[in-house]
């Protein structure tokens, strides 16, 4: 069941995400990971010249973007994500542990949910498994 409040927080994620970007694009794929006590969001995107996707954490040195603007809307990115699990949780449904946010430049948007536990992985066997689905 989606609701009018998630929609605004997917609204809200695909803004924030036009807002760090410093060129044309044509595709976004995020990767964001909640449980207690634990967050993790990145993105890649594909620009519009060019083959190979640009590694959000690289945006500030690519573009010489000022770190705290760009810190600033990345923890914007994180609070999104942060109250859509926790409208999950209002809402009653089951709660995501990752989700996959992809974004085209014309608007349309995909969401994968995954439910399974992926504790046990660490970050980078994760965001390597991630890559090698996502990332052609």
């Amino acid at each position: 069941m989606e609701t009018k409040k998630m929609e605004q927080i997917y609204q809200q994620i695909a803004n924030t995400l036009v807002n760090l970007i410093q060129e044309d694009w044509v595709k976004i794929f995020l990767y964001a990971e909640y449980r207690e006590g634990y967050r993790k969001v990145f993105f890649y995107y594909y620009p519009q010249e060019g083959a190979k996707p640009v590694y959000s954490l690289d945006i500030p040195d690519l573009y010489n973007i000022d770190e705290d603007a760009f810190d600033e809307l990345d923890n914007e990115l994180y609070d999104h994500f942060s109250r859509l699990w926790v409208e999950f949780r209002e809402q009653e449904q089951e709660r995501w542990t990752n989700l996959t946010f992809i974004l085209e430049n014309t608007g349309k948007m995909k969401i994968d949910y995954g439910y399974q536990d992926i504790s046990e992985l660490s970050p980078v066997e994760k965001q390597d498994k991630w890559e090698a689905e996502y990332l052609q």
